[in-house]
Protein backbone atom coordinates (compact mmCIF):
# COMPACT_ATOMS: atom_id res chain seq x y z
CA UNK A 1 0.00 0.00 0.00
CA UNK A 2 1.30 3.52 -0.80
CA UNK A 3 1.72 5.70 2.23
CA UNK A 4 2.63 8.63 1.04
CA UNK A 5 -0.46 10.57 -0.34
CA UNK A 6 -2.13 10.08 3.73
CA UNK A 7 1.33 11.52 5.25
CA UNK A 8 1.10 14.37 2.51
CA UNK A 9 -2.41 14.51 3.59
CA UNK A 10 -1.73 15.05 7.43
CA UNK A 11 1.06 17.49 6.74
CA UNK A 12 -0.36 19.17 4.31
CA UNK A 13 -3.55 19.22 7.22
CA UNK A 14 -1.08 20.17 9.92
CA UNK A 15 0.72 23.24 7.82
CA UNK A 16 -2.96 24.55 7.19
CA UNK A 17 -3.87 24.53 11.14
CA UNK A 18 -0.30 26.08 12.10
CA UNK A 19 -1.14 28.89 9.15
CA UNK A 20 -4.43 29.52 10.58
CA UNK A 21 -2.63 29.64 14.41
CA UNK A 22 0.03 32.29 13.38
CA UNK A 23 -2.35 34.47 10.82
CA UNK A 24 -5.72 34.42 12.35
CA UNK A 25 -6.16 36.93 15.45
CA UNK A 26 -10.44 35.70 16.04
CA UNK A 27 -10.54 33.43 18.90
CA UNK A 28 -12.39 30.52 17.27
CA UNK A 29 -10.30 30.65 14.32
CA UNK A 30 -7.02 30.20 16.39
CA UNK A 31 -9.09 27.26 18.05
CA UNK A 32 -10.26 25.59 14.81
CA UNK A 33 -6.25 25.88 13.55
CA UNK A 34 -5.19 23.84 16.54
CA UNK A 35 -8.05 21.22 15.88
CA UNK A 36 -6.68 20.75 12.19
CA UNK A 37 -3.51 20.67 13.55
CA UNK A 38 -4.07 17.76 15.68
CA UNK A 39 -6.08 16.11 12.96
CA UNK A 40 -3.02 16.15 10.76
CA UNK A 41 -1.17 14.35 13.66
CA UNK A 42 -3.71 11.99 13.97
CA UNK A 43 -3.38 10.87 10.30
CA UNK A 44 -0.22 10.97 10.51
CA UNK A 45 -0.04 8.82 13.44
CA UNK A 46 -2.54 5.85 12.20
CA UNK A 47 -0.55 6.69 8.55
CA UNK A 48 2.64 5.46 10.89
CA UNK A 49 0.64 2.57 12.84
CA UNK A 50 -0.70 1.03 9.34
CA UNK A 51 2.70 1.15 7.72
CA UNK A 52 4.37 -0.69 10.41
CA UNK A 53 1.19 -3.11 10.64
CA UNK A 54 0.89 -2.48 14.29
CA UNK A 55 -2.26 -0.80 16.36
CA UNK A 56 -0.30 1.60 18.07
CA UNK A 57 -0.95 4.14 15.87
CA UNK A 58 -5.23 3.54 16.41
CA UNK A 59 -4.61 3.86 19.74
CA UNK A 60 -2.81 6.69 19.45
CA UNK A 61 -5.77 8.61 17.47
CA UNK A 62 -7.92 7.55 20.34
CA UNK A 63 -6.12 9.14 23.02
CA UNK A 64 -5.53 12.47 20.59
CA UNK A 65 -8.75 12.67 19.99
CA UNK A 66 -9.80 12.26 23.78
CA UNK A 67 -7.21 14.98 24.63
CA UNK A 68 -8.65 17.05 21.91
CA UNK A 69 -12.36 16.97 23.16
CA UNK A 70 -11.41 17.75 26.37
CA UNK A 71 -9.31 21.32 25.50
CA UNK A 72 -11.80 21.79 23.06
CA UNK A 73 -14.49 21.97 25.91
CA UNK A 74 -12.23 23.92 28.13
CA UNK A 75 -11.11 26.31 25.54
CA UNK A 76 -14.64 27.11 24.12
CA UNK A 77 -16.01 28.03 27.63
CA UNK A 78 -12.84 30.33 27.96
CA UNK A 79 -13.85 31.81 25.15
CA UNK A 80 -17.70 32.34 25.68
CA UNK A 81 -16.62 33.85 29.16
CA UNK A 82 -14.02 36.10 27.23
CA UNK A 83 -16.83 37.33 24.68
CA UNK A 84 -19.57 37.16 27.75
CA UNK A 85 -17.26 39.66 30.46
CA UNK A 86 -15.12 41.62 27.97
CA UNK A 87 -16.83 41.71 24.77
CA UNK A 88 -14.38 40.89 22.12
CA UNK A 89 -12.94 37.87 20.48
CA UNK A 90 -9.78 39.06 18.94
CA UNK A 91 -6.64 37.79 21.17
CA UNK A 92 -5.02 41.52 21.03
CA UNK A 93 -7.64 42.98 22.67
CA UNK A 94 -7.63 40.39 25.66
CA UNK A 95 -5.55 42.08 27.88
CA UNK A 96 -7.57 42.56 30.82
CA UNK A 97 -7.01 39.16 31.93
CA UNK A 98 -3.49 39.45 33.21
CA UNK A 99 -2.35 40.35 36.55
CA UNK A 100 -1.14 43.87 37.63
CA UNK A 101 1.96 44.07 39.44
CA UNK A 102 1.16 44.90 43.08
CA UNK A 103 4.08 46.51 45.09
CA UNK A 104 4.96 45.26 48.25
CA UNK A 105 3.62 46.65 51.21
CA UNK A 106 6.73 48.28 52.54
CA UNK A 107 7.42 50.28 49.15
CA UNK A 108 4.24 51.63 49.13
CA UNK A 109 4.30 55.41 49.24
Amino acid sequence: MVYEPTLMTGALLFLIGLAMVLLRRELLFVLMGIEVMFNGAGLTAAAAGQYWQDSVGQILVLFLMTITGAELAVALVLVYLAFRRLKVTELSEIRSLRDEPTLPEESRP
